[in-house]
C-alpha cells in the first residue's frame, strides 16, 4: 500500500461524510414537516454511516504516518 492509496481513499472518505452532513442539514430543514418525517430515518442512518469512516480516515492516517517513518528508518540506515 502506498501513500497515495491512503490519500486516495481519505478523499473518499471525506467525499461520503461531506454527502451525509448535507443529508443531515436537509434532514434538519425539513423534519418539522410532516409529509417528510421520514428522512428523520436519513439522519439517523447518515449519523451511524460517520463512525466506520471516521475510523476507516483514521487508519488511513495511521498508514501514511507508518510509511513515513519507515522511510525515514530507510534512509537513515541508508545514510
Amino acid at each position: 500500500m502506498t501513500v497515495n492509496n491512503n490519500l486516495s481513499s481519505m478523499l473518499a472518505i471525506q467525499m461520503e461524510v461531506n454527502q451525509m452532513a448535507q443529508n443531515i442539514a436537509q434532514v434538519s430543514q425539513v423534519v418539522a414537516d410532516p409529509e417528510l418525517r421520514d428522512m428523520a430515518s436519513d439522519l439517523t442512518s447518515s449519523l451511524i454511516e460517520q463512525i466506520p469512516q471516521t475510523i476507516a480516515y483514521s487508519a488511513n492516517e495511521t498508514g501514511i504516518v507508518t510509511q513515513m517513518e519507515v522511510m525515514d528508518s530507510l534512509l537513515d540506515i541508508k545514510a
